[in-house]
């Protein structure tokens, strides 16, 4: 006689073992967005926990890829706030970062570079962009929080991949107002916006694209991630 909790244990290892390459998937995808310091293998070990937790309640969901998505980058997500992004520390340097690049604009007649930055704040370049990636990424910790409100993050907002009828409508909703909220940016923003999340570039190769410093890319993007997440939250 078969023991139930065998087979059950059984079905869940067959589960995780065909989501894993979607776990993979997520894992690498924000770690184009973050800090070299920060390992995959990490962001994939946290995203099978919340695999697992999600496996116990996917029978009960209308759209379970969406949901194990959402809960897989949830699970990665909530090990990211627990090191340091969007702490004090790093609210403090995005200000000083700001400061420099405004001061420097002004004294030079031009954009500033990276070592130009680096120089002022008397750090290395490399500190420099490795808080600047922290600095990017909280941003869209802040804006993905509104939208896991909905159940839903902004990847499938923006894709608006089809799902059952009910479910359309509401991303079709939000899909509208994220577009409306998208046009009230300036091009220079709603290019950097479409290079992040459309062509899921990183800081330094958006900043090659546009020919300034990350520091600057990473100051542009957080404004319009502020005003998006505003739009949103107020929506």
């Amino acid at each position: 006689m078969k023991n139930p909790y065998d087979v059950k244990d059984r079905e869940r290892e067959e589960l995780i073992l065909k989501y894993l390459p979607l776990v993979k998937s997520i894992a690498f995808t924000l770690k184009r967005h973050l800090p070299p310091t920060i390992d995959v293998r990490d962001l994939i070990g946290h995203g099978i926990i919340g695999l697992i937790k999600a496996l116990e309640k996917l029978d009960t969901q209308r759209n379970p890829e969406s949901y194990l998505k959402i809960r897989i980058r949830g699970a990665m997500y909530d090990y990211l706030r627990s090191l340091d992004f969007g702490s004090r520390r790093i609210r403090e340097k995005e200000r000083r970062i700001r400061e420099a690049l405004k001061e420097l604009t002004e004294e030079l007649g031009r954009e500033p570079t990276d070592e130009e930055i680096a120089q002022k704040l008397g750090e290395r370049v490399e500190d420099l962009q490795h808080d600047l990636s922290k600095i990017s990424f909280s941003y869209i910790l802040n804006l993905d929080d509104i939208f896991t409100e909905e159940r839903r993050s902004y990847e499938e907002v923006i894709s608006s991949k089809k799902v059952d009828v009910e479910e359309e409508i509401v991303q079709k909703d939000l899909s509208e107002k994220l577009k409306e909220a998208i046009e009230k940016l300036d091009e220079r923003e709603k290019l950097v916006i479409q290079l992040i999340f459309y062509e899921e570039l990183p800081l330094k190769e958006i900043a090659g694209i546009l020919g300034c410093s990350i520091s600057r890319v990473s100051q542009i993007k957080g404004e319009a991630i502020e005003k998006l997440r505003k739009f949103m939250k107020d929506f």
